[in-house]
């Protein structure tokens, strides 16, 4: 019985030992190629972040650019009103 119980910890201590010591071994390392690769992407990303923030401030600058000239068109919208109001209103336009 002693045996047995003996060879059953010696078994799983052998298989915790060859286990570890395979996943130890399997660890993958960055090589200087894949290095390079990733530094190279990472300046990529930050150029294309820029990229986006550049064109999110255009984006900004036209919008207000387009709210500029909506006002703009209002306000000729009121003029040409008041304009035709006044000339269905001819010749008695101004009060005496």
């Amino acid at each position: 019985m002693k045996f047995k119980k003996l060879i059953s910890v010696f078994g799983l201590s052998s298989i915790l030992v060859l286990s570890s010591s395979l996943l130890t071994n399997c660890t993958s390392k960055i090589t200087e190629e894949q290095l390079m690769q990733l530094q190279e992407l990472r300046k990529r990303e930050s150029q294309l972040n820029m990229q986006i923030s550049n064109k999110q401030q255009d984006i900004n600058k036209i919008q207000n650019e387009i709210n500029a000239r909506k006002n703009e068109l209002n306000n000729c919208e009121k003029d040409r009103e008041f304009v035709k109001q006044k000339l269905s209103q001819w010749p008695n336009v101004w009060p005496d």
